[in-house]
C-alpha cells in the first residue's frame, strides 16, 4: 500500500506540475500576446477544457499524497517529506482559491475592465509560476518521502 499511495503521490504531484508548466508556459504566452477582448473572448471560450484536465492529475496526487503521510506518521524521515509535500499542495490550493479561480471566473464572466486585463493576467502568470514552485516542491518531497520509507526498510 505505501508503494501504491508513494507512486501516486510523486506520478500525480509531477504531472500535476507539468499540466500547471504547459499552462504557464504555451497558454501564458498565447494570453499575453492577445487583445484583451480577444482574451476574454478565448477565455470564457476555452478555459473549461483546462479546468477539466486538473482533477485527472491532482486527484491522484492528493489521494498518493494524504495515504503517504498516513502511513508515515510513525516514521519521522519520511513523515516530515510527506508533511512538506502535502503542506506544498495546500500552498497550491490556496493560492488557487484565494485568487485563481475567482479571477477566473471574472474573465469568463467578462466583468473584469478592458483595461484591467493585462495586468489582472500578468498577476496571474506570477502567482501561477508560485504554483508551478509548489507543485515542484511536492512533487521532489513526495520522492524523496519514497526513497526515505524504502531505505528504513533495509
Amino acid at each position: 500500500m505505501k508503494a501504491l499511495f508513494g507512486y501516486l503521490a510523486v506520478l500525480g504531484s509531477a504531472a500535476f506540475t507539468g499540466t500547471m508548466i504547459c499552462i504557464g508556459f504555451a497558454f501564458g504566452g498565447y494570453w499575453t500576446s492577445l487583445a484583451p477582448e480577444a482574451f476574454l473572448s478565448w477565455f470564457a471560450a476555452n478555459s473549461g477544457f483546462i479546468g477539466r484536465t486538473i482533477p485527472v492529475v491532482a486527484g491522484p496526487a492528493a489521494i498518493g499524497l494524504l495515504g503517504s503521510l498516513w502511513l508515515a506518521r510513525g516514521h519521522a524521515p519520511s513523515r516530515s517529506a510527506w508533511f512538506g509535500a502535502f503542506g506544498s499542495m495546500i500552498g497550491v490550493a490556496l493560492i488557487t482559491g484565494i485568487y485563481h479561480l475567482p479571477t477566473n471566473a471574472a474573465f469568463v464572466s467578462g466583468t473584469i475592465p478592458l483595461d484591467e486585463v493585462p495586468a489582472t493576467l500578468t498577476i496571474w502568470l506570477q502567482l501561477h509560476a508560485a504554483r508551478i514552485a509548489l507543485g515542484a516542491m511536492a512533487s521532489g518531497l513526495a520522492l524523496y518521502g519514497v526513497i526515505a520509507a524504502a531505505h528504513a526498510r533495509k
